[in-house]
């Protein structure tokens, strides 16, 4: 149909078919999209439902997308048929449920995370409505769907609201006609688990997905790729470093895989490069790679705060505390940037700081990553405070928390005597704690903070656009002495003697 409509060039025909069709072509036809999309006028692009959309995906997964000239309008917002409410037209859903999956997947390859959601909560209720209306052997797009909507959920933030969605999408597999369904759900839900920090639950997803045998398909890479994202989290996680180097060595290949899980290979060669890599090197890739794919990391992201944290731990591992504070305040607050907060603040000398902080987190209603690393952090500072008691309560439940999840990072992150105090402290077998051993720590035992004010890092960020004091007075209403005992102080705490000396030390430690 697309053949014909495209040599007579019946260009709303031919739209039709794609809005309609489209993950069909993508997967079985991919040279028919291809030449559809060289053909359509643009003005087809624009006012179809769904081919700006459908083409967008294209232009992120299609190996040839050089070959496709980007339409100059954004995808057009999408129009729903009357399906969702009326039940004269429900005949209309499936068509409606193909519609809202194309532009749900454009919005996320496109990095626009609230836009997509959005478009994930129309297609979980378009699903349930197939679901309920269509007869089961028209139902074949809709495990499709769920896992789609799954994945998008998981990439905007939401991934408590994406693991049903992919454990239904790995229910429904049977009843879709697309065969690497359950595979690909149970690759995703390895994966996101073990984001969460469920490395035991991630495990046995990813014995699942091993176990489904691969079959000839176009996405078989893709679904491949995302068991080795998880394969790569979870030996990492439970620092098997054979397993996470060869997991990472499978994905430097060049796998033609959607672009949003950039972030995701970012995050975990950021990990390894804390437990056993070159850490400044890991911290030249990581803020390549933060500003290659900043579009993707803005609000509603899942991997905007964890790459944060894994940059800020990652500046600590290194000694460079003042660069890990001021990456931390120019962060957005998240729960996992409070812990690297706690974590710097514990390093720095001030554990009662840290224990505050860290009790914000430690609490069950958090990932499990959140709230054993606050945990982790809780009962170290409660030791170094001298709290006994409390450390005591808190290393019980860290003990249960790396029991129940299979996580032993966090814990290895402590440095040994501390961490050997700990087990020593709730009365460990000999030998638990060597679980966790690493042969070099992750972080040194403290590192230096220089805390500057508001105020004298305006004064110094004033300087360094060049304005004299007087300049800086007048901008801020204040009178040249103020703006000069703002500077000594300034002066004082980065340990300088001059305003060349300061501006260095400060832009060095990242304050600028």
């Amino acid at each position: 149909m697309l053949r014909e409509a495209l040599a007579a060039e019946r260009w709303s025909e031919a739209a039709r078919v794609i809005s309609t069709t489209w993950g069909m072509l993508i997967e079985e036809f991919p040279a028919d999209l291809d030449a559809a999309f060289q053909l359509l006028p643009v003005e087809s692009l624009r006012t179809a439902g769904g081919v700006a959309a459908v083409r967008e995906i294209w232009l992120a997964t299609s190996i040839e997308r050089q070959h496709v000239v980007p339409a100059q309008a954004p995808t057009p917002a999408m129009e729903f048929a009357d399906s969702l409410m009326n039940s004269d037209v429900r005949h209309q859903s499936l068509n409606d449920l193909a519609l809202a999956c194309a532009h749900m997947i454009a919005a996320r390859m496109g990095g626009r995370h609230a836009e997509a959601l959005e478009h994930a909560r129309r297609v979980e209720t378009l699903s349930h409505l197939v679901e309920t209306t269509v007869p089961a052997a028209r139902r074949v797009r809709q495990p499709l769907a769920l896992l789609q909507a799954g994945i998008t959920r998981a990439l905007a933030s939401d991934i408590p609201g994406a693991l049903p969605l992919l454990q239904s999408a790995y229910e429904r597999a049977p009843y879709g006609r697309s065969e690497y369904v359950a595979k690909g759900a149970a690759a995703n839900l390895a994966l996101f688990h073990a984001i969460s920090g469920d490395i035991d639950i991630a495990d046995r997803w990813l014995a699942r997905h091993a176990e489904i045998p691969s079959v000839a398909s176009p996405h078989t890479e893709r679904v491949l790729f995302t068991g080795d994202l998880a394969r790569a989290l979870i030996s990492i996680e439970t620092l098997d470093q054979g397993g996470a180097e060869e997991a990472l060595s499978r994905l430097e290949q060049g796998v033609n895989v959607e672009q949003s899980w950039g972030p995701v290979v970012t995050f975990l060669r950021a990990r390894h490069g804390l437990v056993w890599g070159d850490r400044f090197r890991t911290l030249s890739w990581l803020h390549r790679d933060t500003e290659r794919y900043a579009q993707r990391l803005g609000p509603a992201s899942t991997m905007g705060p964890l790459l944060a944290a894994a940059e800020v731990d990652l500046l600590l591992s290194v000694g460079r505390g003042d660069q890990a504070l001021a990456r931390l305040n120019r962060t957005a607050p998240d729960p996992i940037l409070t812990v690297a907060r706690a974590r710097l603040e514990l390093l720095a000398g001030l554990p009662d700081e840290a224990a505050r902080l860290a009790a914000e987190v430690a609490d069950v209603t958090h990932t499990s990553r959140v709230r054993l690393e606050g945990l982790v952090v809780q009962a170290a500072a409660a030791m170094r405070s001298g709290r006994t008691r409390a450390a005591h309560e808190a290393f019980l439940l860290v003990q249960e928390s790396t029991r129940s999840t299979g996580a032993r990072i966090p814990l290895a992150g402590l440095a040994e005597s501390l961490r050997q105090a700990l087990h020593t402290l709730v009365g460990a077998a000999a030998g638990t704690a060597e679980r966790h051993h690493l042969e070099r720590p992750m972080f040194p035992g403290e590192v230096a903070v220089v805390r500057l004010t508001n105020q004298e890092l305006l004064m110094l960020r004033g300087l360094a656009s060049f304005q004299s004091q007087k300049e800086l007075a007048d901008a801020m209403y204040l009178s040249l002495n103020t703006v000069k005992t703002h500077l000594r102080a300034a002066y004082q705490k980065l340990g300088a003697s001059s305003r060349a000396e300061a501006l260095a030390v400060a832009g060095g430690a990242g304050l600028l």
